[in-house]
């Protein structure tokens, strides 16, 4: 995956979410999430994240700013991801989100759609190996002065 990063970020919003590391490029993380996107629902999203400190080694809940991101080739990542773990629902967008002034907790102290989803993806399909999707995905990062 390609992900081009404008010096500038419009930040959007504030979320919660679990995030299962799937590749790193220096401090960014290439994590995917689940969401839910209705009742019960866990749409799987990939999410980059700005880890300075390099906590995020392992599913993590993390609490951050977000803004949006272009990225290319998610359709045929999600694709390599899918064929690893069970994936029934797909959000598949050039635009991913990318979350900032991040906090690493150790568990969630709100009931945001990032963190229930993943919770319903559990109860479905059981707990996910994080090391099962290392090197499933190589994450190139440019930095764009604008």
């Amino acid at each position: 995956m390609k992900v081009k990063i404008k010096s500038i970020l419009n930040v959007i919003g504030h979320e919660e979410l679990y995030v299962i590391p799937i590749a790193c490029n220096g401090k960014y993380v290439l994590g995917l999430n689940f969401f839910e996107d209705i009742e019960g629902g866990r749409v799987a999203r990939f999410v980059l994240i700005m880890d300075k400190y390099g906590e995020i080694n392992s599913i993590k809940v993390v609490e951050g700013d977000k803004g949006i991101v272009i990225a290319e080739g998610v359709r045929d990542d999600m694709d390599a991801v899918s064929k690893v773990i069970k994936i029934d629902r797909k959000m598949v967008t050039n635009r991913i989100p990318l979350f900032i002034n991040i906090k690493v907790k150790s568990f969630s102290e709100t009931q945001d759609r990032g963190i229930r989803g993943y919770e319903n993806y559990i109860k479905r399909y059981g707990e996910i190996d994080p090391s099962k999707l290392k090197g499933v995905i190589k994450l190139d990062v440019s930095e764009e002065i604008v």
